[in-house]
């Protein structure tokens, strides 16, 4: 019997499930918006792609707050933002 390879968005999905499961009780959505969306414009699209590997689509629609990325990429925008 053969593994199903999971790929694209429900590979991507599994993972932020997974992610999820392991970090119970990190998701404080208020506080991405507060501390860390509002610095997100000083800095173009594809260095947050860079630091997130999330497409430039993705990156547009986070900076001009109309979407709250999953929090595992949180810590690195945090990063970004206070370099």
């Amino acid at each position: 019997m053969s593994a199903t390879v999971l790929t694209g968005s429900k590979a991507a999905h599994r993972r932020n499930r997974d992610w999820a499961r392991e970090r119970p009780g990190q998701r404080d959505e208020a506080r991405f918006k507060r501390e860390i969306a509002p610095k997100l414009d000083a800095f173009s699209l594809k260095e947050i792609g860079k630091a997130t590997g999330l497409s430039l689509a993705a990156c547009s629609r986070i900076r001009a707050g109309a979407k709250v990325p999953h929090p595992k990429h949180w810590d690195i925008l945090r990063e970004l933002v206070e370099s």
